[in-house]
């Protein structure tokens, strides 16, 4: 015993820092790393400096009121084991704070490590991430943009990864990073998060480089009218990509000749025709729009003038050159296909979302006070799409993809009320104190939960539970902007 007290803030850092690790690319060492350290809390820890620091970050119970209702809506929740499983999930968000905030010792040395070994574990992830999926690629496997997340959550990750250049660029600004290095940095996620087709991740670049570019110019004499411009730029460039995905393309129709096509095709692929492709669509369809987006005739002739390439691309289910090469152009031209020419929502993630919405806020219409309790969830929104006669087949019927919905459908007006006051809260602490990092935290947190479950996942859950921690905390916010180290 007395040794872990001599050396508790060393059994503390390092584990902490393996939890942070596990975040990019382990769940076992996330649970592993958070169930030692509470161990050793309870076992030795310093219980007056946790009261202490209870007392001074009162926004803790606010956080526990949260996870609060959810426990407290089992009373009216008719699937327990359902229920009891998303509160465990949902813990993390809870204890990850509330045991940080009591052991860690919030010294900026200390948590620019942190900083330091989180840039050096995702670079080392995003090479592992691309070299596997290069490999898929060569043997003809990669069949989704997601295989690229080889350790976890392609989502998640992307967020993290765009969230790292918040964190690096805080090193820069206090003489810990050179220039060179964050150039590096900056360049190495922006290509990885360019690649990755994950819109929650371009939407997490916005607020960072937003947050980034106000920290730049704000001290000099010429800030509003570069405000300006940037907002100018970035306005512009949204109506120019809004307006390439509101403009149809021209429309796709189909091979003068059935026959012709199928016979040319099995010349070229063992796969048949009229079957479907790797990604469970129409062989003949996918072919179509390949060779549309190739400005080629539909007709068998232009079939057996494709490359080996081009029919293992159909094969796998790529629409087009872009599509099989990945990268923000294949989303733009998926958004497009899906806004435009789709009347079949599966296998299109917005038209999927925009089915797990309706069918969410129909739950809440239904339910607009308390919810259906955290554990009816799921079957509610199944009794809803059948109610409904959703086109979605069994298979895709899942949750809103809306933490907002999910926690409304759940719990009720106050879960949401809660959340939506503690974003705000601690978004405009962020800006008043000049924190840029807790500013960016809070606006990718808020947007991101537009699109995704963030707290029905344990790597969501973390991923806020252990930010709020470092971040959101009297003694952290009092760290992070030390400017002597």
């Amino acid at each position: 015993m007395k040794f872990f007290k001599q050396h508790l803030d060393s059994f503390y850092f390092f584990l902490s820092l393996g939890f942070l690790i596990g975040l990019t690319c382990s769940k076992f060492l996330m649970s592993v790393s958070l169930i030692l350290h509470a161990l050793i809390f309870i076992l030795a820890g310093n219980y007056v400096l946790f009261i202490k620091r209870l007392q001074s970050n009162q926004w803790l119970f606010l956080l526990l009121a949260f996870w609060g209702i959810h426990a407290l809506s089992l009373l009216w929740t008719s699937d327990l084991h359902e229920g009891w499983n998303a509160l465990r999930v949902r813990i993390s968000m809870v204890s990850l704070p509330l045991l940080y905030i009591g052991t860690l010792p919030f010294n900026p040395r200390v948590l620019n490590r942190y900083v330091l070994i989180l840039m050096l574990t995702i670079t080392v992830v995003i090479s592992l991430n691309v070299l596997h999926y290069w490999y898929l690629q060569r043997q003809n496997l990669a069949l989704d943009i997601r295989q690229l997340s080889w350790f976890g959550s392609h989502i998640r990750f992307g967020i993290l990864v765009v969230f790292s250049g918040i964190l690096a660029f805080n090193l820069w600004k206090n003489k810990l990073l050179s220039t060179f290095w964050l150039m590096a940095y900056l360049v190495l996620i922006g290509m990885y998060t360019l690649y990755s087709q994950t819109l929650s991740a371009y939407i997490s670049a916005l607020f960072v480089l937003l947050v980034i570019a106000y920290d730049v110019i704000k001290p000099t004499n010429y800030s509003r009218i570069i405000g300006v411009g940037v907002i100018v730029f970035i306005g512009v460039l949204g109506a120019l990509i809004i307006n390439i995905i509101a403009t149809p393309s021209n429309t796709c129709g189909s091979f003068t000749s059935s026959e012709e096509a199928i016979k040319a095709w099995s010349l070229r692929s063992d796969l048949p025709m009229d079957l479907l492709d790797r990604k469970g669509q129409r062989i003949m369809r996918t072919a179509e729009r390949y060779l549309c987006d190739k400005g080629e005739s539909l007709t068998g002739k232009s079939i057996q003038n494709l490359s080996q390439q081009d029919i293992l691309n159909i094969e796998n289910g790529f629409t087009s050159e872009h599509s099989a090469r990945g990268g923000l152009l294949s989303r733009i031209e998926e958004i497009r296909f899906e806004l435009h020419e789709a009347t079949d929502p599966n296998n299109h993630s917005l038209l999927q979302r925009l089915e797990y919405w309706k069918t969410a806020l129909a739950v809440i219409n239904d339910h607009p006070l308390i919810g259906v309790g955290i554990g009816d969830i799921n079957r509610e929104m199944n009794n809803k799409y059948k109610e409904t006669g959703s086109l979605l087949t069994p298979e895709n019927r899942h949750r809103s993809h809306n933490m907002y919905l999910t926690t409304w459908m759940g719990v009720g007006v106050l879960g949401i009320l809660i959340m939506l006051w503690g974003i705000g809260y601690f978004g405009w602490i962020g800006y008043k104190e000049h924190q840029p990092m807790l500013l960016a935290f809070c606006a990718i947190v808020f947007t991101t939960m537009c699109l995704e479950d963030s707290f029905e996942t344990q790597a969501g859950s973390s991923f806020v539970g252990f930010f709020i921690a470092l971040l959101c905390g009297r003694e952290g916010r009092a760290a992070w902007t030390t400017k002597n180290y």
